[in-house]
């Protein structure tokens, strides 16, 4: 079964295959399944645990799995009891940018905030979560040119001077967060 997925992945990241196939319910049958979470497009383990509240060693734990362990979209995974799910998130944010900024402007702002060695890496990351558009936001958690997760970073965010999630609208307030954010990790983990 393990080949076969991976084979099949392989063929879908390649473009062979264009089409979907039913989630393995590996994760149904799991110990210690107390809730389930369905794999969306661009997830990983990582960004997983984070959108949960659970830290990814649980995670993986739960689910007998590595950090390399693959994820298809559409895969059924087990969560700990302690995951915060979707339902339980809260009501969608609503917020109004101030300013529009140019995807020029974006970018120059993250070549000012970052360090000339990790500006290159800041502007893809960027590109890839909010396609260098500050006001950019889902509504339920990730803000900005950065897509911060406010619910689970406000705690620290305080200490910068960010109090409310409209702030992070604001892209060298958002470019900041994230420069902060790497800088609590040292890497660039947050974004998976």
């Amino acid at each position: 079964m393990r080949s076969f997925r991976a084979l099949l992945a392989a063929l879908v990241a390649a473009g062979a295959l264009a089409f979907s196939v039913p989630a393995p319910v590996r994760a149904l049958q799991a110990t210690g399944c107390a809730k389930t979470y369905t794999v969306k497009p661009n997830d990983s383990w990582n960004r997983i645990s984070t959108k949960v509240k659970v830290s990814m060693a649980l995670l993986l734990q739960v689910n007998k799995a590595k950090s390399t362990s693959m994820l298809l979209i559409g895969d059924v995974i087990c969560l700990p009891k302690a995951a915060v799910t979707e339902s339980a998130v809260g009501p969608e944010m609503k917020l109004k940018p101030t300013k529009i900024y140019s995807v020029a402007k974006s970018t120059a702002i993250i070549r000012e905030v970052f360090p000339d060695s990790l500006e290159t890496r800041a502007i893809a990351i960027a590109k890839r979560e909010s396609q260098l558009n500050a006001a950019n936001y889902n509504g339920k958690c990730c803000i900005g040119l950065f897509q911060i997760y406010w619910k689970v970073h406000r705690s620290w965010l305080k200490n910068i001077g960010i109090t409310d999630p409209n702030q992070l609208l604001d892209a060298p307030t958002n470019a900041r967060a994230a420069y902060a954010l790497y800088k609590r990790s040292n890497s660039w983990s947050a974004w998976g």
